[in-house]
């Protein structure tokens, strides 16, 4: 017996993705968040071809403000800003994309097993769950960073720990809401084994909402990564790190605006994109969805 996807409009079928591509781009707010994301991403890919400087290069000739040979500035050693934001597209979305990975799946699958088997299961996932959400998200991050140590592969660690309660929450109320369908009985009546029927079966179904909320989260990552830069919990000196930057420039601000100022317009645009594709996205999967559990 061959199943197909059928609950809403997540059917995968051709069809369907047309016209899902048709309402986002229909969002001029999503458009234009995608194309300013497709702008970093090929700075991140061809940095070294865009910087007209090394970025960790030191420059006797110390701090100067935007000028034709340096569009951003230098910073206090007289390295060159432009490069440097330009190097530190790498790190930031790295840093987003890891950090929201390793969120989704642990999130998910916790998601999942709970939903799915309930009972005692659920009742322990649950409750580590909640025990990791009293924490602000920001606060359980730092818990992480003491636990580990600075770094930036910490970072993502701990940045990734910290949203894994939003996506098993979200997942678990997908999966109470789909395991009850007809579909799912009658693939149980077949006897399938658990595992089978929650990633073949029950997973596709739910994986609209998720996808929403791994957007968001990306530029969210970026912002709470960049955070602990700032506070030199991430990445270290001399790394091209956008919150690194901004915090090397904190002291200067009345006499040297552009340090801080230019990766912080960085981190602003990367996260403004993520967001604006993230509610394209909703908009499009389902205007009614709700990514509150």
């Amino acid at each position: 017996m061959q199943h197909s996807v059928t609950q809403d409009n997540y059917d995968g079928d051709a069809t369907t993705r047309r016209r899902l591509l048709r309402l986002f781009f229909r969002n001029r707010g999503a458009v234009i968040g995608l194309l300013v994301l497709f702008c970093w991403i090929v700075i991140a890919l061809f940095a070294p071809f865009f910087s007209p400087f090394n970025p960790i290069e030191i420059d006797f000739i110390g701090r100067v403000g935007p000028s034709w040979e340096h569009p951003f500035g230098t910073d206090r050693l007289g390295r060159d800003l432009l490069s440097r934001v330009f190097f530190g597209a790498r790190i930031s979305l790295l840093l987003g994309v890891i950090s929201v990975a390793i969120g989704l799946v642990s999130g998910t699958l916790l998601g999942l097993v709970a939903g799915y088997y309930g009972g005692r299961v659920e009742t322990v996932i649950m409750r580590f769950v909640d025990a990791l959400l009293a924490f602000p998200g920001i606060l359980l991050a730092l818990i992480v960073i003491a636990v580990l140590g600075p770094g930036l592969g910490n970072v993502m660690i701990a940045v990734g720990i910290s949203t894994i309660p939003e996506y098993a929450r979200l997942a678990r109320s997908k999966v109470l809401s789909v395991k009850e369908l007809p579909y799912i009985e009658a693939v149980k009546g077949l006897g399938s084994a658990g595992g089978r029927i929650m990633f073949r079966h029950i997973l596709p179904n739910i994986s609209g909402p998720l996808i929403v909320l791994s957007t968001l989260q990306v530029g969210n990552a970026i912002l709470v990564g960049s955070g602990l830069s700032f506070l030199g919990m991430g990445a270290q000196p001399p790394t091209p790190e956008w919150g690194l930057m901004t915090a090397e420039g904190r002291n200067f601000l009345n006499r040297a605006w552009w340090i801080s100022t230019f990766p912080g317009l960085a981190i602003l645009s990367a996260v403004m994109a993520m967001n604006l594709i993230g509610d394209g996205l909703r908009e499009a999967l389902d205007p009614r969805m709700k990514l509150d559990v």
